[in-house]
């Protein structure tokens, strides 16, 4: 049974930069996108019409997180998990069986394409933080403290690596070894799933020759220019052009056609070439502030859930900006994570706004600064 708590206002600042990194991610996406929609499509903005209609979606299931109290979602945490799983073999089924796909990381429904790892992101997080607050007592017991959800979480990073999308996997076993360590779980405990997860990681790279490419790129970038070293190679330049200043709001020489993927998994090179380093460090600020905010906000929840689901979710959207900066700046291996609600994506779009809506939905019951954060446990 849930606890009647008094209702705040939503967070104000944490949403305003929400939408300022919203509105940023429209100029920007107009800029790095039309040049290569005109060249492939015939129509400047035709990706730019696509990312309105997924931030239309992703408001609409952002709002629907928004307007019931959070802690409801502790009864269907199992659910999502195992919804999760279904959908990951659902995919993989239907693109091994069916589509004979290289990969299996979408699922038609009509004309868009559902990613469910997306989906199994925040059914992790909220499991995760469902399963620490409601064993609490249990926590030194690895047979119903531990084991539940570290098969749970493996299970789930398994199928995603299977897709193969290694870099999502990864993230999302950080993401639940990151909220079971706050909730309490004991690191001596999940050393074997380290090594798990490890070995897991090293035979995946060595057993796919595209994902060794990838790494052997990262370690000598300037070994194949025209190849599989081009990416890096071109968004480093278009970062260079940027300078101090920038060339000014489409003015990015590398959009047009010299830098692949100048909307999706580069556009941070793109801003970085319009709006020099000022601008890509004033973005970057932007984020952590965002960060910091989210943060803050999930201290303040009033129960160890709340708490839980508010800090992964935080994690979750700068652990993908460092990703992708990192990646553009090639201080990373090639991932193909995007820029969280600014990169040109359907189902990751969605996810963020979903995160977003969560973790207002949190500060509406956060506890007051001036009163001593008071922790409270709930039972189902």
């Amino acid at each position: 049974m849930n606890v009647s708590l008094k209702k705040n206002k939503i967070d104000q600042g944490f949403l305003f930069l929400f939408f300022i990194l919203v509105g940023f991610g429209l100029v920007i996406q107009y800029s790095a996108s039309s040049s290569l929609a005109a060249a492939k499509y015939g129509d400047s903005t035709f990706f730019m019409r696509g990312h309105l209609i997924r931030i239309a979606m992703g408001i609409v299931a952002g709002s629907l997180l928004l307007v019931f109290n959070y802690q409801t979602l502790k009864k269907w945490a199992w659910v999502f998990a195992v919804v999760s799983i279904l959908l990951l073999i659902i995919t993989l089924l239907y693109n091994r069986l069916y589509s004979h796909a290289p990969t299996a990381r979408w699922f038609p429904i009509g004309s868009f394409h559902f990613q469910p790892s997306e989906f199994a992101k925040l059914a992790v997080i909220i499991y995760t933080a469902s399963f620490m607050e409601r064993h609490q007592k249990q926590l030194e017991d690895v047979k119903r403290g531990f084991l539940p959800v570290a098969i749970m979480l493996f299970i789930i990073v398994a199928l995603i690596a299977i897709e193969p999308d290694f870099s999502t996997a990864a993230v999302i076993a950080c993401l639940g070894l990151v909220v079971m360590i706050m909730g309490g779980t004991r690191i001596r405990y999940l050393m074997p799933f380290f090594g798990v997860v490890a070995i897991m990681g090293v035979y995946v790279v060595l057993h796919s020759p595209y994902k060794l490419r990838r790494v052997l790129t990262f370690l000598n970038p300037e070994a194949d220019l025209q190849g599989s070293g081009y990416q890096i190679h071109q968004s480093l330049i278009s970062l260079g052009n940027g300078g101090l200043r920038g060339r000014g709001l489409g003015g990015s020489i590398e959009k047009n056609l010299f830098l692949p993927y100048p909307h999706t998994d580069f556009i941070f090179s793109v801003a970085g070439e319009e709006f020099g380093f000022i601008g890509a460090f004033v973005l970057l600020t932007l984020f952590l502030i965002f960060f910091i905010k989210g943060i803050r906000i999930a201290l303040r929840a009033p129960d160890i859930f709340g708490m839980l689901v508010g800090t992964g979710l935080s994690i979750c959207l700068f652990s993908y900006t460092l990703v992708n900066v990192g990646v553009t700046c090639g201080l990373l291996p090639v991932t193909g994570l995007p820029l969280p609600f600014i990169s040109y994506g359907g189902s990751a779009m969605i996810f963020n706004f979903m995160c977003v809506g969560l973790i207002l939905n949190i500060s509406r019951y956060a506890v007051p600064k001036s009163k001593p954060v008071v922790v409270v446990t709930t039972n189902d």
